[in-house]
Formats: C-alpha cells, sequence, structure tokens
C-alpha cells in the first residue's frame, strides 16, 4: 500500500488514473474495447466455461449414480501431457467432455482428441469422447448408450428370441434412427429390423459405398451403414443375427463399415468376422448455432456459389465468418 501511495498518489492502485488509463488501453489493444464486459467474445468464453463446467458436473454425477465401482475426476497422471475428465480404472474405461469453445481449432489442435484416443488405447483404455451438442441435444441417447458402456441397460433381450424382418417403411426407419443412434438417419438400400414380441429393438441398414468416403460402389459392393437397439435395451447377440441374415441373403462381394473412434474402439466389427484396414484422419465438422455439422455441405465449389471469394480457400471462408472447426478422433476402418 505504501508502495502504491509512494508510484501512484494512492494506496489502491486500482484508484489512479495512470492505472486505469493503461488498462483501458490493454483492453482495448487486446479486444478492441475498454472493459472486459463490453467484449462478446469475452462474455461467450466466460459463458462457455461456465456451461462446460456444469454439464462436465452433471455427467460425472450420472456416471457415478449408475456405477458399483471407483470414480475418479479430472486426473493428470494417466497419460503423459493430458487430464482425464472422468476415469474408471476397473472397467478401464474413460469419457472425455468436449465443450464446442473450448475444443474447437482456436483451442486445439487438429490430433488433439485423436492423440488422447490414442494414448489412452496404449495405457488400455477406451476413452469415449462426449460432444457438448450431444448431450444438449441428444442427451437421452447419449445416457443409454452410456449405460451400455457401463454393462447397466435397463432391459436385455436374447437375440434367439427376436425375428429378422425386412423394412419397406423408410418412415419407420427414420424415426427409430433418430430417436436411437446418436447419428441419426442416413438413406440406405437395405434396411433389416430386429423384432421381440412385434416390437423393433433393433436396426441394421445397409447401402452402396458412399462418394463422400472416396469409394466407388460396384455390384454386391456395400458398407455397412448403421446398427444401432431401442433406447435402454442390450439386444444380446442381435448384431450377429442382423449381419448373418444379410450375408446369406444378399450374398455381398465385400462390405466396408468404419467404426466412430469418439465412441467405438471396433469391437463389435471383429466379433462380426470384419478384418481391420487402417485408421482415418480426424473428421472435422463447423460449429453453428452451438451444433456441429459436417463439413461436406460447405465445400468450397458451395460457398463460390453462394457468393464467397473464390480466391480464398474454403477455411479461410469460414475463419473471415467466424465459424470454426472441431475434429473428432477419427475413424477405423473394416472389411468383410
Amino acid at each position: 500500500m505504501e508502495t502504491c501511495y509512494i508510484k501512484y498518489g494512492h494506496y489502491n492502485p486500482f484508484q489512479s488514473e495512470k492505472i486505469k488509463k493503461k488498462i483501458r488501453d490493454t483492453n482495448m489493444k487486446r479486444y478492441g474495447v475498454e472493459y472486459p464486459q463490453q467484449s462478446s467474445m469475452i462474455r461467450d468464453k466466460y459463458s462457455s466455461l461456465h456451461i462446460s463446467s456444469k454439464v462436465e458436473t452433471e455427467l460425472y454425477h450420472f456416471i457415478k449414480d449408475n456405477l458399483e465401482h471407483s470414480i475418479l475426476k479430472n486426473i493428470k497422471n494417466i497419460i503423459s501431457g493430458y487430464e482425464l475428465d472422468i476415469y474408471i480404472p476397473d472397467l478401464n474405461l474413460a469419457f472425455e467432455f468436449n465443450g464446442l469453445y473450448w475444443h474447437n481449432e482456436i483451442s486445439k489442435n487438429k490430433n488433439y482428441h485423436l492423440n488422447k484416443t490414442e494414448l489412452c488405447e496404449e495405457q488400455g483404455i477406451q476413452l469415449i469422447h462426449i460432444y457438448e451438442d450431444d448431450w444438449e441435444f441428444k442427451k437421452y441417447i447419449i445416457k443409454s448408450m452410456i449405460l451400455n458402456k457401463l454393462g447397466k441397460s435397463t432391459n436385455k433381450i436374447f437375440a434367439r428370441k427376436t425375428k429378422v424382418k425386412e423394412m419397406v417403411d423408410n418412415k419407420v426407419v427414420r424415426k427409430f434412427l433418430n430417436n436411437n443412434h446418436r447419428q441419426g438417419f442416413v438413406g440406405s438400400s437395405v434396411k433389416l429390423g430386429l423384432f421381440y414380441n412385434e416390437d423393433l429393438v433393433s436396426l441394421m441398414t445397409f447401402g452402396k459405398k458412399r462418394k463422400i468416403m472416396n469409394s466407388v460402389s460396384s455390384d454386391k459392393e456395400y458398407e455397412l451403414l448403421r446398427f444401432c437397439s431401442k433406447l435402454n435395451t442390450n439386444v444380446v447377440g442381435g448384431a450377429n443375427k442382423l449381419f448373418k441374415y444379410f450375408t446369406k441373403n444378399y450374398n455381398p462381394k465385400e462390405i466396408t463399415t468404419y467404426a466412430d473412434r469418439s465412441w467405438s474402439n471396433g469391437n463389435l466389427y471383429n466379433q462380426l468376422g470384419f478384418k481391420f484396414k487402417g485408421k482415418t484422419q480426424p473428421n472435422y465438422y463447423y460449429i453453428i448455432n452451438r451444433k456441429r455439422k459436417y463439413r461436406f455441405g460447405f465445400r468450397k465449389d458451395k460457398l463460390v456459389k453462394e457468393g464467397f471469394d473464390i480466391n480464398k480457400s474454403e477455411r479461410q471462408i469460414m475463419l473471415d465468418r467466424k465459424i470454426y472447426r472441431i475434429y473428432d478422433s477419427g475413424n477405423l476402418k473394416y472389411i468383410y
């Protein structure tokens, strides 16, 4: 206090016009405003921090309340240079909550989530990535998937008690996928349903290889597009029964599929008889209205048609619009 009085003529430095001017000048240089609370960027940053912290705590308590094992939070000594948000040692399972603000390209490099995933794999740990928009807009699906990972699904059905039916009503397929699959509906040519007492409990769909996967379709070459079961339901042997029906009745020459490393380590496809073929690079999405939008809708040719500068790259156009990328952990590719 005495030093401040000698230097600035006040016991409190914030009473000094010289100090206050220096603070205002610094804020103007950094944020374009005199006071931080006037900056929408600063407000968004601290709002996002509050939301992420709140949701991460909510996620932690949901897992803890459905678990008999010990659970650890914010662990820094398992993988080098990274923190695990939630870790369950007895299950070799960890969860990462990815807030869209704090995990976009401004804050994290493109390999951040991939590196974390692979470092966990080296320790024998499966890391599940839960993105903020999935938790906010598809919470009931995410909770069901978490319970399945924990072995806590409410209902258990054995596939031997079910029947396979070919689905022709696309409205039913769309509704089932949107209600039960994290990625929702996608068009398909073959739709196989598994029914228990006339109730649709599992669904597996196939289609020709998609161009967005850099594939060229030919006769009898398919891609396994979607598989899911009804919320909070574990259909034991369901995937195997549906897949066997497809291979027997459609006699495919080749089947390709991809495991999203945010949730899957590929074990299901190994069990079905697929062969591992490699890893893809991380996919990126654009964050728009608090949701991730797949990059395919923002190709440069499409942006140019919308009137954006042909001399700029897709990324530069989006950066100019303050629309940022967020990267996932990539996929595992399998061939049958």
